[in-house]
C-alpha cells in the first residue's frame, strides 16, 4: 500500500506539473506609445508578443532587452507589417539574446553621427524581419552612420528592404570584434545611390578576424545569401566587402550595380552560384579577390563592363625593394598575396574588359606601393569564358630585372577551361585552356545557356564541385561553365523582387 501510495503520488504530482506547464499561456501586448512600449518590453515574459500599434512613431528610442531564454522568443511586431512607421531618430537596439523584431518601417527619418546605426545588435540569437529602412539619411552626407551593425553574434537580417542611403558608411556593417555568424539573406537592396570618391560605401562590409591579417584561422563567419541587389551603387566598387576570414556570399543575385562582389581582406572566403548581371551598366564587375584560400564556383557573371573575374596582385612590404618604398609607414600590405585558391564552373560573358584577369595592378604606382606579389598556385577548372571585348584570360606579364628578378612563383593550374571570342590570351594559351566556341543561346530568363552539342557538355575535368548554379547536381561528366546542360527543373535561379524582402511592400 506504502508503493502504491507513493506511485499514485508522483503520478499525480507528474500530471499537475504538465497541466502547470500546458497552461502557460503566451499574452499580446498592444501598446500605443513610447512608455507603454517600454513598459512592456520590462515586463514581459518569454513567449509574449509586443504589438505596436499602427501609426506614426517619431522620436523613440527601442531598447528591446526583455528577458526571454532559447525555447521561447519574446516578438516585438507591427500590429499591422508596414504600418508601424518609426522617423525623427527613433532607432532599434537588440539589448539582450533570444528576440525578434518583425513588421517595422523606419522611414525619412535622421539620427546623430554618436548613434552609430539606425539599428544595432548587441546581443546574440535576434532577428530583424520583414522589416525596411527607406531615406534615413541625415542633411549632410559627411554625417556617417550604418542602417544595420552586427556587435553581437548569431544574429540574422531577413526579408527586409533598403532603400536610398545616401550618406557615408555602409548599409550593413559587421562588427569588428565578437561578431560571428551573423546572417544577411533574403533581403532587396536597392537603389543606393553612387557618389564619386566616396570610399567606403560599400552595401555590406564584414569586418572580423582577419582583418588584419591575423595568422589565426577565427573569422567573421558570415553568411550573405539569396537577396536581390538592384542598382545598388554605393561607393561603386565594392557591394560585398570582405574583411575577415570565413565568410560565405552565396546564392545572390545582383542586376546593373557598379563594383562587384569583393574578398578584399581575409581568407577562407566562398563565393559560389552568384548571379551578376551587369546590363551595361558603367562600372559594373564579377568578382574580385586578394588573399589566400579563397572559393569561387558556380557563379554567373554577364555584361558587366569591367572584369568578370580579377585576382589582384599582392604587395610585398617586408623591406624597401628601391629608396621609393614608404615601408616605415606600412604595418599591413594593401593586398594579400592570391595563392592556393580554387575557381572552378564560373561563366563570363559579355565582360566589358577580360574574363579572367590574373594579376590585376602588378606594378601599380611603383615603387611607392611594391604591388609585385604574382598570384600564384591557384586553380582553374572548366570555367568558361565567352565574347568579352579584352582577353578572355589575361595574365599580367612580369617584370624580370632587379630588383625583381629575385622573385619566383609556383604557376596557376588550369583543366577544362573554354574560351571564345576575338582575343584570347594576352599570352600564349596555357595548357588547359581550351579555344572552341561553347554554343550559347540567350534565355528567356536572360542567362546564356549551353545547347546541344556544345564542346562545354561532359568536357569538363575533373572538379570538388557537386552541384551547379541552379543547385542542380552535377553527374561523373562534367560540363564546363556554371551550368549543367539541360538538368532536372532548377532549385535555384536569378531572384525576382516577389521572392525577397518584406510581404508587405509594393514591389512594382
Amino acid at each position: 500500500m506504502k508503493n502504491k501510495f507513493i506511485l499514485t503520488t508522483c503520478i499525480g504530482l507528474f500530471f499537475s506539473c504538465f497541466a502547470f506547464s500546458s497552461n502557460k499561456v503566451s499574452k499580446e501586448i498592444l501598446v500605443s506609445n513610447a512608455v507603454e512600449l517600454n513598459s512592456a518590453i520590462a515586463s514581459s515574459k518569454p513567449g509574449d508578443v509586443i504589438v505596436m500599434k499602427d501609426g506614426i512613431w517619431t522620436d523613440v528610442i527601442i531598447d528591446f532587452k526583455s528577458i526571454s531564454n532559447a525555447t521561447e522568443s519574446i516578438t516585438l511586431r507591427a500590429q499591422t507589417a508596414g504600418k508601424v512607421v518609426l522617423n525623427g531618430g527613433s532607432k532599434l537596439i537588440f539589448s539582450k539574446p533570444n528576440l525578434i523584431v518583425e513588421g517595422l518601417l523606419f522611414k525619412k527619418g535622421v539620427i546623430t553621427k554618436k548613434d552609430a546605426s539606425v539599428i544595432s545588435f548587441e546581443s546574440e540569437n535576434c532577428r530583424l524581419t520583414n522589416s525596411a529602412i527607406i531615406d534615413y539619411n541625415p542633411a549632410d552626407f559627411n554625417t556617417e552612420y550604418f542602417w544595420v551593425l552586427f556587435n553581437g553574434s548569431h544574429n540574422r537580417v531577413d526579408h527586409c528592404y533598403f532603400t536610398g542611403k545616401s550618406n557615408k558608411q555602409p548599409v550593413i556593417q559587421n562588427g569588428e570584434e565578437n561578431a560571428r555568424y551573423n546572417q544577411v539573406d533574403r533581403c532587396y537592396i536597392k537603389d543606393i545611390p553612387y557618389v564619386a570618391k566616396a570610399n567606403g560605401r560599400e552595401i555590406l562590409r564584414i569586418f572580423g578576424y582577419g582583418h588584419a591579417d591575423q595568422s589565426g584561422d577565427d573569422g567573421a563567419y558570415f553568411t550573405v545569401e539569396y537577396n536581390l541587389f538592384d542598382h545598388a551603387h554605393g561607393e561603386g566598387t565594392e557591394i560585398v566587402s570582405l574583411k575577415s576570414n570565413h565568410n560565405i556570399v552565396r546564392y545572390n543575385t545582383v542586376i546593373a550595380s557598379k563594383g562587384g562582389l569583393v574578398g578584399r581582406r581575409g581568407k577562407y572566403n566562398t563565393f559560389e552560384g552568384n548571379f551578376i548581371f551587369g546590363k551595361g551598366e558603367a562600372g559594373t564587375s564579377g568578382i574580385r579577390v586578394a588573399g589566400p584560400y579563397q572559393r569561387v564556383t558556380n557563379n554567373y557573371v554577364s555584361d558587366v563592363t569591367e572584369d568578370g573575374l580579377r585576382l589582384i596582385a599582392g604587395e610585398y612590404y617586408e623591406k624597401s625593394l628601391t629608396e621609393n618604398f614608404a615601408a616605415k609607414k606600412k604595418n599591413l600590405p594593401k593586398y594579400l598575396q592570391v595563392k592556393e585558391c580554387y575557381f572552378a564552373h564560373n561563366t563570363f560573358v559579355n565582360c566589358g574588359e577580360n574574363g579572367i584577369n590574373i594579376g590585376y595592378n602588378y606594378k601599380n604606382q611603383w615603387p611607392s606601393l611594391q604591388m609585385v606579389l604574382f598570384p600564384e598556385n591557384n586553380k582553374f577548372i572548366n570555367n568558361l569564358v565567352y565574347n568579352c571585348d579584352g582577353n578572355a584570360v589575361n595574365i599580367e606579364i612580369l617584370d624580370t630585372t632587379s630588383p625583381l628578378n629575385t622573385f619566383t612563383f609556383k604557376r596557376n593550374f588550369f583543366d577544362g577551361n573554354l574560351v571564345f571570342g576575338s582575343q584570347l590570351c594576352n599570352v600564349a594559351l596555357p595548357s588547359g585552356i581550351t579555344k572552341a566556341d561553347p554554343k550559347l543561346k540567350l534565355g528567356s530568363d536572360g542567362l546564356y545557356r549551353l545547347v546541344s552539342k556544345s564542346p562545354a557538355i561532359n568536357n569538363g575535368a575533373i572538379s570538388d564541385v557537386k552541384d551547379d548554379v541552379a543547385g542542380v547536381e552535377r553527374d561523373s561528366k562534367k560540363d564546363i561553365g556554371a551550368e549543367e546542360y539541360e538538368g532536372v527543373k532548377p532549385i535555384r535561379h536569378p531572384l525576382t523582387p516577389a521572392e525577397v524582402g518584406p510581404d508587405w511592400l509594393s514591389k512594382k
